[in-house]
């Protein structure tokens, strides 16, 4: 009865990179950011910028298997592989690039010898010793390794993706030929650099320094080997903080400007790797034209509280951040769901049910993500419970949204990066509401004049919006929470009124007949 269900779960797991490695080549739908990426300038890294669970990894890991795949040398590091004990906090920036570039060369000499390439044999092997034992490094060890990653570099002579990778669509396989092609002929050693924001802690403002060193150390990599063909990702949130932060003497951000890839993680972007996930699991029904019929009932359903009918895909997109993973997650959550209660489909009932509980996973997953920014955001994202909304349903006016934030700050203490808000500073409100928007905890909400209806605007297409200059701009949006945490706060809300005895009125929702 749930064998279909049992099917689809196979292409709906952990949700992350590391756990889907073996789904990757079926399911990789980030072939414009790849093509971006994959052939930075001469001299200089490409930065993968996206917000957490947007898909820097996969692309990153993808990429590593393309290269190995077609022969040419190539390594993945994270924080994990840097060796930074004995790093001092007060260095300046050139000092800690310089610290950098010494950890990265050992990093690389090391990974190297780690993944068995058998490259250290005979000379080569007198470099890895010295890159693991820093006393016995001669005078010239770095030189020497730059020479030995030159050397090392291998050209793409040809392209052949379908003896590599026969699980590939064909439309997915040409585009990804056309991306590696523009690579051709060019010698190459790429170093993928992944977690970079690790590298320090968020919550220590001089932290913001490693990660800029550490990006200034790979570019001056790059421009003395320039066979060297950096891509480094960086979660969104800090790399904005590093363009706007003062410290640390980081007038250069602009020169990386032509330099970012982005992800932006779009609710159609989202769609399309549900989407895919789904017509894989459908192939072999021989049942519906529409995949999503073999595992879901009818075209559409609604939220909980709500009488709007969604397609499937967008529903899911909607109510999981617009994020791969969390998307990835809700699903596996309602196969599950489905399959305990016996059900061959998932339906209305098996959504609604499960939204509660994963959105307040979502919501303590988000305070896990920013724990060290703002320890207290799970915190904050419960105040937004007791808000008498005045726009509508969890929409609020720019001066309620403005007044709601301030009284937090009155109820419990709050410090984000590191520093302790004040009700007494209006910047410091601005600070936390800002925070909140480019999380996406908050969305803004601006009319287009046309048939009232909205749309909602990008934080990171203007991430100075909420500063205290631009009250007059502010107030010509209105703030939704976003819809991922709504029925957390429905649950919270509930606990509110056991507490006080008040009733809390939710809008019940009226049968209407499912659309064709």
């Amino acid at each position: 009865m749930t064998d279909n269900l049992t099917k689809l779960k196979e292409w709906f797991r952990a949700g992350t990179a590391e756990g889907e490695k073996a789904l990757l080549e079926r399911c990789f739908v980030y072939v414009d950011e790849f093509s971006d990426a994959i052939a930075p300038p001469a001299g200089n890294p490409h930065l993968l910028v996206g917000p957490k669970g947007s898909g820097k990894s996969a692309i990153l890991d993808f990429t590593l298997r393309i290269s190995q795949q077609q022969k040419i040398p190539a390594i993945l590091l994270t924080p994990v592989d840097f060796d930074t004990t004995g790093l001092p906090s007060g260095a300046s920036t050139g000092d800690l690039v310089r610290i950098f570039q010494s950890i990265l060369v050992s990093a690389i000499a090391t990974k190297l010898a780690e993944d068995g390439t058998g490259w250290f044999d005979g000379d080569q092997a007198d470099l890895y010793r010295e890159a693991v034992n820093v006393g016995a490094r001669s005078p010239d060890f770095f030189g020497r390794m730059g020479k030995f990653i030159a050397s090392a570099a291998k050209p793409l002579i040809k392209i052949d993706l379908n003896a590599a990778f026969p699980h590939l669509t064909s439309q997915t396989r040409s585009e990804l030929e056309q991306a590696v092609g523009r690579v051709l002929g060019t010698k190459s050693f790429y170093l993928l650099l992944d977690d970079t924001d690790q590298i320090g802690s968020p919550d220590q403002p001089t932290h913001l320094n490693r990660i800029w060193a550490l990006i200034l150390a790979v570019r001056r990599l790059a421009t003395s080997i320039p066979e060297l063909k950096a891509i480094v990702s960086l979660r969104t949130e800090i790399w904005e903080r590093l363009k706007v932060d003062d410290a640390g003497q980081r007038d250069q951000t602009d020169h990386f400007k032509q330099l970012i890839v982005r992800l932006k993680s779009q609710r159609k972007d989202v769609e399309a790797i549900v989407s895919r996930r789904v017509s894989l699991a459908a192939i072999g029904s021989n049942m519906h034209s529409d995949p999503y019929e073999v595992f879901f009932e009818g075209r559409s359903a609604r939220a909980p509280y709500s009488e709007e009918w969604r397609s499937w895909p967008d529903l899911i997109a909607v109510r999981s951040r617009e994020r791969p993973r969390d998307a990835i997650q809700l699903v596996s959550e309602c196969i599950d769901k489905a399959k305990r209660e016996g059900k061959a489909l998932i339906d209305e009932q098996v959504f609604q049910s499960v939204m509660p509980a994963f959105s307040e996973s979502v919501a303590q997953e988000f305070a896990k993500e920013v724990k060290r920014e703002c320890p207290q955001a799970l915190e904050i994202v419960r105040s937004f419970a007791s808000v008498e909304y005045d726009s509508g349903g969890f929409t609020m006016s720019s001066q309620l949204a403005l007044n709601h934030l301030k009284s937090i700050l009155t109820r419990f203490s709050v410090s984000l990066y590191g520093i302790s808000l004040s009700q007494q500073k209006e910047a410091d409100v601005f600070e936390l509401w800002r925070f909140f928007y480019l999380n996406g905890v908050l969305n803004a909400r601006a009319s287009d004049g046309i048939n009232e209806k909205y749309r909602h605007l990008d934080p990171y297409d203007d991430p100075m919006f909420v500063v205290k200059p631009r009250w007059n701009d502010l107030q010509k949006v209105l703030w939704e929470v976003n819809t991922v945490y709504r029925d957390f706060l429905i649950s919270v809300q509930a606990e509110n009124q056991k507490l006080t005895g008040l009733a809390v009125k939710r809008r019940s929702v009226k049968t209407r007949k499912r659309p064709a």
